[in-house]
């Protein structure tokens, strides 16, 4: 799959997540696998403020290349500001997010509000892709509300990026919707066989490596971008690369490996957050990391209970491993 000058021999990526995909998770992506990574979601009034450059979500490493931006705004004068910026900061490529569905996003007039005017948002890359070299994508959703005229919206904007934008990422779900339902793979294949020129990587439910699969056959995508499905999984990467390359089964990680690769990142974690924000932060991926766990309620309940990091690594030490052979369900 190719975005603009960036070519990936799997046709997979990280998501930008905002609040969790800090140079850690991109870390841990990278060591399982995948070529391509975004910061966290950035808002265009903020990215040209020094102060913001100083986070671990959006400060970039050498090593991280290539490494996409995502910007959220509603003016484009902002948003071209805010993408030169990005520009200027190293980033390779640029996201334009129209999809974000958070209430306190849509007050504002950003993200996923901006669908119901698509006059707007085409304005608004138009004007960036005029205005930066990089790779340009735009994150979409299918609609605002459901229906059919909300559909022409979709069907408008995608009309207009067929020249100039590098790719479309599309989430199958309304932003009403927010996470609610299933998300919504026809109409994400609807997309692409109409407009079959434009690179389209499709977005929502991927859990699995096995459903990355069949969702890249069927639908006839050019790519899949992983979101949620990667928090506290980098396995995700790794496994679905090996099913893509047909390199056989993928055997599950023991619980060896799964506690050397939590602590690899917690250690991450360690280094980027004082210990006060270290826990909090690293909680969010903690659900994730206990999934496979044969005991995972105990250890779950037991680790996010944990409060200081003497106490998540006592958890650890004592825990992991007593009666691991017990299931629970």
């Amino acid at each position: 799959m190719k975005i603009g000058n960036i070519e990936l021999k799997v046709p997979i990526f990280q998501s930008a997540i905002s609040g969790y995909s800090d140079r850690a998770m991109r870390e841990m992506a990278r060591r399982f696998g995948t070529e391509l990574t975004f910061s966290g979601l950035m808002l265009d009034k903020s990215v040209t403020h020094r102060r913001m450059w100083l986070q671990p979500h959006y400060a970039i490493k050498d090593h991280e290349h290539p490494i996409g931006g995502q910007l959220l705004g509603g003016d484009p004068q902002k948003m071209v500001r805010a993408a030169l910026t990005l520009q200027e900061k190293g980033y390779d490529l640029i996201d334009l997010n129209f999809a974000c569905p958070a209430p306190k996003v849509i007050a504002r007039e950003r993200g996923g509000f901006l669908l119901n005017h698509p006059e707007r948002v085409i304005e608004i890359f138009q004007r960036v892709r005029q205005a930066v070299k990089l790779p340009l994508m735009l994150k979409l959703r299918s609609s605002f509300f459901e229906g059919d005229q909300e559909k022409e919206h979709l069907w408008r904007i995608c009309q207009a990026a067929a020249e100039g934008i590098d790719a479309v990422t599309l989430h199958g779900r309304s932003v009403k919707q927010r996470y609610r339902g299933t998300a919504d793979w026809d109409i994400i294949t609807a997309v692409k066989r109409q407009f079959s020129q434009l690179t389209i990587i499709g977005s929502g439910d991927l859990f699995t490596a096995e459903t990355i699969i069949e969702r890249l056959k069927n639908s006839g995508v050019d790519g899949a971008v992983i979101a949620r499905g990667a928090i506290g999984n980098p396995w995700i990467f790794k496994q679905t690369r090996c099913l893509w390359e047909g390199d056989g089964a993928w055997l599950e990680p023991d619980i060896d490996e799964q506690k050397d690769i939590l602590l690899q990142h917690f250690e991450l974690v360690r280094e980027l957050y004082p210990p006060k924000k270290a826990i909090p932060f690293f909680r969010k991926f903690l659900t994730g990391y206990c999934r496979r766990h044969p005991r995972r309620k105990t250890i779950q309940r037991l680790m996010l209970a944990a409060k200081t990091v003497e106490q998540l690594q006592q958890v650890i030490d004592k825990n992991w491993y007593n009666n691991s052979s017990s299931n629970e369900t």
